[in-house]
């Protein structure tokens, strides 16, 4: 029949057993099953094959010519199949090699590269690992396995993603904002209205979370300077008369000696997240990286 011309995968396990034992009672055994139905499969093996694969020699089967050739193809193809259904091994960060994609703004580019990298470095030499800016398509990377993991805060209200259910998003630490300027200032609000400002707006334009509270206050503030990232607000900051509501962490870790108050205006409180594509959750690989990365990140947060 033309369908006997291919040989059913489940019968692998089978042909090797009664080929192996040249007997269909340890064949049986080997497999768990009845030696009927071990001998029922044999006839399907010798009806796919076209050969008697075991012949009676005296009171002892032996195997055919077509059967010693049969035997060690079949046991590679069957040792392969089941090399590719067995567990993942364990991964070893010390033997592992390749490279790992993490996107990162520009301040955290400085904050977090530098630990990050030496505690890469000291648990798995082998791994490169590639930096790239955080950008509105970090998201959509991330789903398309270009990106490893990303670091931001509040991705689902800051990145308009598609599809987001593809993403996992694990908040790591609480960012607040606070002022900061080259000299002490007074801290009340008719101060702080009084100052000109930096404002850090990656797209550009003007208006920010403390802008919306003033609005509410009917108050409005002069944003003499916008600048797309937080390094460049703070080193406007240093050379300048000018004040900036910046994230509480980046000026601990960035800000040097600026002098630092509490925001006269309520301000959201922020979640710095690491987020990474669904479909890795389960891998070792990835597992170990998200491990490295979060404890890296939240170190960076409150003390």
């Amino acid at each position: 029949m033309q369908s006997m011309r291919y040989t059913p995968t489940e019968l692998l396990p089978a042909l090797v057993a009664l080929l192996d034992t040249a007997s269909v009672t340890s064949a049986a055994k080997r497999l768990g099953v009845g030696q009927p139905a071990m001998s029922r499969t044999l006839e399907k093996l010798r009806a796919v094959t076209g050969d008697p694969l075991l012949v009676r020699q005296g009171r002892r089967m032996v195997r055919t010519r077509r059967a010693e050739q049969l035997l060690p193809q079949a046991e590679a193809i069957l040792a392969g199949a089941r090399r590719v259904l067995a567990p993942e091994e364990a991964f070893d960060p010390a033997m592992a090699t390749g490279i790992v994609s993490l996107a990162l703004g520009d301040d955290l580019q400085v904050m977090l590269s530098g630990a990050l990298l030496t505690r890469l470095r000291k648990l798995a030499p082998g791994i490169d690992v590639r930096v790239r800016a955080l950008t509105e398509e970090t998201p959509r990377d991330a789903v398309r396995g270009v990106v490893d993991l990303g670091v931001v805060p509040d991705i689902l209200e800051d990145y308009s993603v598609p599809g987001v259910d593809d993403l996992v998003v694990k908040r790591v630490y609480a960012r607040k904002f606070v002022t900061v300027s080259r000299e002490k200032r007074p801290a009340s609000l008719r101060a702080f209205l009084a100052a000109e400002h930096v404002l850090v707006s990656p797209r550009g334009e003007g208006g920010g979370y403390v802008d919306e509270m003033l609005e509410k206050l009917g108050q409005q503030r002069r944003v003499a300077v916008t600048v797309p990232g937080f390094i460049a607000a703070l080193e406007l900051v240093k050379q300048t008369e000018l004040i900036s509501t910046l994230p509480d962490d980046v000026v601990r870790v960035l800000g040097g000696r600026l002098h630092v108050q509490k925001c006269p205006v309520e301000t959201p409180t922020l979640y710095m997240s690491v987020f990474w594509a669904s479909r890795f959750t389960q891998d070792g690989r990835h597992a170990w990286l998200r491990g490295v990365v979060t404890d890296v990140v939240r170190s960076l947060g409150p003390r």
